[in-house]
């Protein structure tokens, strides 16, 4: 845990560094005069909409394992962003319980442990973001809530024996230590312009995570004709269950890299306010040694 976070605090202060170093430059530069119009002099921004993917991918894992709706809003204001996701799963492929596996032989397991609902999870993030000339970093917390899965809370008494349950995830259930509905997770974005095309993701899971997960990630954006292509790649760093990192061989193996993929993407504008995003995914996860091909269609109300 002491090596993921001291990582994650390295990193921190290496892009800090690159910060400190651009801003002054940025600060130089020479711009001409133009007009601004209202919506540019206005610091307050809402922007809304929905998505239909084939699959729902999140960092590698197929979390939904079915065609997953993804409506969204977020709201900026100065330098702030708060934003939600929601991920609503269309068949029931996903896993209820929390001690879910996959059984050699499902006729000796209770069938209460092999239930399976539609998957469903809220995202919310607040996102303080800072701008130079190289691009534009972002300093964030979010917030990972799953409304219709079971969670599991372990009493022992005073005698030292264990009692488990499974309660409904509820929303103020915010219990630590992998008993409760919510994670909690800092993270660090850095995006470059046009010029410098890279983007960095450090995130850190800080509360109800017993692994405290650190995920990297970084990739490249170019534009081919009138699409974007992003080629990435990320890894979880050290064993971690939050990224279903599984015992292999006896033994909590982790630092596999979990998403490697290529998108690519295009927007195509009806109205100045309406647009639509189509983009197509193909990603590699090197542990579970799975490949997968998705379709995305967005629409965008900004």
């Amino acid at each position: 845990m002491k090596d993921k976070f001291y990582l994650f605090v390295f990193t921190t202060l290496i892009m800090g560094f690159i910060l400190t170093l651009n801003t002054s430059l940025y600060a130089q530069e020479v711009r001409k005069p133009k007009k601004i119009t209202k919506e540019e002099a206005s610091s307050f921004k809402l922007k809304y909409g929905t998505g239909l993917t084939t699959r729902y991918m999140w960092r590698g894992l197929d979390l939904a394992r079915s065609p997953a709706l993804l409506p969204y809003g977020l709201a900026s204001f100065s330098n702030f962003e708060f934003s939600l996701y929601g991920i609503f799963g269309l068949f029931e492929n996903a896993a209820k319980h929390p001690d879910f596996v996959k059984p050699q032989f499902p006729d000796e397991v209770n069938p209460f442990f092999l239930q399976r609902i539609a998957f469903n999870q809220i995202i919310t993030n607040l996102f303080y973001r800072i701008k130079a000339g190289f691009g534009e970093i972002r300093i964030g917390i979010t917030d990972y809530y799953f409304p219709d899965g079971l969670v599991k809370e372990v009493e022992v008494d005073s005698n030292g024996v264990e009692t488990i349950t499974y309660p409904p995830s509820t929303w103020l259930n915010w219990e630590d230590n992998g008993e409760g509905a919510h994670t909690i997770e800092i993270n660090l974005r850095f995006a470059g312009n046009k010029k410098f095309p890279i983007w960095f993701l450090v995130a850190y899971n800080v509360y109800n995570d017993p692994n405290n997960s650190l995920y990297l990630e970084t990739g490249y954006t170019f534009n081919v004709l009138l699409n974007k292509l992003t080629l990435y790649l990320g890894t979880a760093v050290g064993a971690s269950s939050w990224y279903q990192f599984n015992f292999k061989d006896g033994v909590f193996r982790g630092d596999y890299m979990t998403s490697f993929g290529l998108t690519f993407s295009r927007e195509i504008y009806l109205e100045d306010w309406l647009l639509i995003d189509f983009a197509l995914t193909d990603i590699i996860n090197f542990y579970h040694e799975r490949n997968t091909i998705l379709f995305t269609t967005t629409i965008k109300i900004e």
